[in-house]
């Protein structure tokens, strides 16, 4: 059941990824800017999933163990998008280089 989600929306991703990392070469921003906006929707889940650590006063934790589950799934979220806006930063050097 989840590969049969999990294949077409990897497919639908790559053929919308791959090109705008190619056409940067060209000077196409569009890598840029799903870079730019991955890292911001990252930033914001991360806000989000922390909240309740934030609101107990405890600022310095690491992990999300102490986090509800729904706010753990934010958590893992967020870090798949800034993971995906590091990759395609990583891949603009590479190709821009």
């Amino acid at each position: 059941m989840v590969a049969m989600v999990l294949v077409p929306t990897v497919g639908l991703i790559s053929a919308c990824y791959i090109p705008a990392v190619v056409s940067a070469r060209r000077g196409d921003p569009a890598a840029f800017w799903i870079a730019f906006g991955a890292a911001v929707i990252g930033i914001v889940l991360l806000f989000i999933a922390r909240l309740p650590l934030y609101r107990q006063g405890k600022f310095l934790t690491f992990g999300s163990k102490d986090l509800p589950p729904l706010h753990r799934r934010l958590y893992h979220a967020a870090y798949l998008f800034i993971g995906l806006s590091v990759v395609t930063m990583l891949l603009l050097l590479l190709v821009l280089r």
